[in-house]
């Protein structure tokens, strides 16, 4: 069976203190082999050709497996068939969304699962929207890295929305995800980037930062702004 050959080549290539620091860095609840993301990737390409429900049937069992680098090769799986069977993809990973509780699941599914889909499938913007109103802060953050590929093909209107909302999350991750979404807008707009940051000021520190990367002159304009009303200004 595929997940049979899939758990030996990782055994046989995981490290134990490799298991043990990754635990840790990700605080995950899941186990690990203690695989290098390169071999990951590499197990994951032998089953490329897989016929697309026996992928979907291989993806579940991953999945489910309580795995964290069998996950990662889950969501591999799905990323090869989002070109021929979007809509499917996503329902199938969107009923299993919750699953994702880590920032490199999270974002790898965000980034090669559910963004491709979302950018030739604006019907999904709904389901997005909803998404970013979850209680579960993964979920928040995965919404508006999904609008990653948008981005990328100048279509920055989904992702200024969301973030208007989500820079002002109480979650660190969530503004993570929102100020680096946020920063791939002003690759592509850098003047509507800065109106939107000009427009709130008061955005959180982290999601303030990631947004300003590349745009640091705006860091003394929030230090004066937030002096001022401080102070009543």
């Amino acid at each position: 069976m595929e997940i049979e050959q899939i758990r030996k080549k990782l055994i046989e290539l995981g490290n134990k203190e490799r298991a043990e620091f990754g635990k840790k860095y990700l605080s995950s609840q899941y186990n690990l082999y203690g695989n290098r993301t390169p071999d990951v990737r590499s197990v994951s390409k032998e089953f490329k050709k897989l016929d697309f429900y026996s992928a979907l049937n291989l993806a579940d069992e991953l999945w489910n497996s309580g795995n964290h680098e069998e996950m990662q090769i889950a969501l591999h799986i799905l990323a090869f068939n989002v070109k021929t069977n979007p809509i499917e993809v996503w329902k199938f990973i969107t009923k299993r969304i919750e699953k994702a509780n880590t920032w490199d699941l999270v974002d790898e599914m965000s980034t090669h699962v559910l963004a491709p889909i979302l950018s030739e499938n604006i019907n999904f913007t709904t389901e997005i929207k909803k998404m970013s109103e979850n209680k579960n802060p993964w979920i928040r953050r995965a919404s508006i890295v999904s609008t990653l590929q948008m981005i990328k093909k100048n279509k920055i209107e989904l992702t200024i929305r969301l973030a208007e909302k989500l820079i002002y999350d109480e979650n660190s991750y969530v503004q993570k995800g929102a100020g680096w979404m946020l920063r791939e807008v002003g690759k592509k707009n850098r003047l509507a980037l800065r109106d939107f940051i000009m427009m709130h000021l008061d955005m959180k520190p982290v999601a303030f930062s990631y947004a300003t990367e590349k745009m640091i002159e705006l860091r003394k304009i929030r230090k004066d702004f937030l002096e001022k009303k401080k102070n009543g200004n």
